[in-house]
């Protein structure tokens, strides 16, 4: 993966917001999984921030953390001149709604992405650009590998035809009008998994282009193990495919 001053500068700019105020704990002991080490004490939420803040497109990045944690990144933000801190909320969609307020309202795209997923490329990141248009939205997902089948109370009831199926991924990229009125709707009921179901339920067309197995997300120890044997290739300076 290239790091250059002018990577991905061809495409409209953009803002990004990171949410990082999840618990986190499925991977294992008391530490949320976003601020642990995985390599030379750079922590997961680390990458996530640097695979933004060095493509030419991206204005501004906003992360979203809880209220303890704001004072131990100040010092992140002062090495990253893209980076603004924000408090999150108590779901994953308030802390996404208060990034997005605090981003340039003259950006035309807003970017969302789970410092979850470390290791997410720039190429990932240019098929969503390309794909997001005025009028629709853009996620990044995979097709399912897996038969996938429903069940009701341990008992399976039908098996689903995989050829429809996709495993979503983030970044997902939404035109800024899309958001504002995503946010100015009285949301009720489920809460939603992310705002790309939000986006769904108001109107919006959501195309999906292809994500990457190394864009992996962090949730087991088995997947925190794998993150950090990752993070070591790369700081070898190791290539992988898309």
């Amino acid at each position: 993966m290239a790091d250059t001053a002018d990577l991905l500068a061809d495409l409209p700019p953009i803002g990004v917001v990171l949410p990082a105020g999840g618990k986190g704990l499925r991977a294992g002991g008391t530490e949320p999984k976003q601020f642990l080490p995985l390599n030379q004490g750079k922590t997961m939420l680390a990458y996530a921030v640097d695979a933004f803040h060095r493509l030419a497109c991206v204005k501004s990045i906003i992360l979203a953390l809880p209220r303890e944690r704001m004072a131990a990144f100040a010092e992140l933000a002062s090495t990253h001149p893209k980076l603004k801190l924000v408090e999150g909320g108590p779901e994953r969609w308030v802390s996404v709604r208060n990034g997005f307020q605090m981003l340039d309202p003259k950006l035309p795209y807003v970017l969302v992405h789970d410092v979850a997923r470390p290791f997410v490329s720039a190429e990932v990141i240019r098929r969503c650009l390309e794909a997001v248009a005025p009028g629709a939205c853009a996620i990044a997902a995979m097709p399912s590998p897996d038969t996938v089948k429903e069940v009701n109370e341990g008992v399976v009831t039908r098996t689903l035809d995989r050829r429809g199926l996709i495993l979503v991924q983030t970044p997902q990229v939404f035109p800024r009008q899309v958001l504002e009125n995503v946010y100015a709707r009285a949301w009720s009921g489920d809460i939603p998994t992310d705002e790309a179901m939000m986006a769904e339920q108001a109107g919006c067309q959501v195309r999906w282009v292809s994500g990457s197995d190394l864009n992996r997300k962090v949730t087991s120890a088995a997947d925190l193990a794998w993150a950090e044997w990752i993070a070591g290739r790369m700081e070898k300076g190791e290539a992988f495919p898309e």
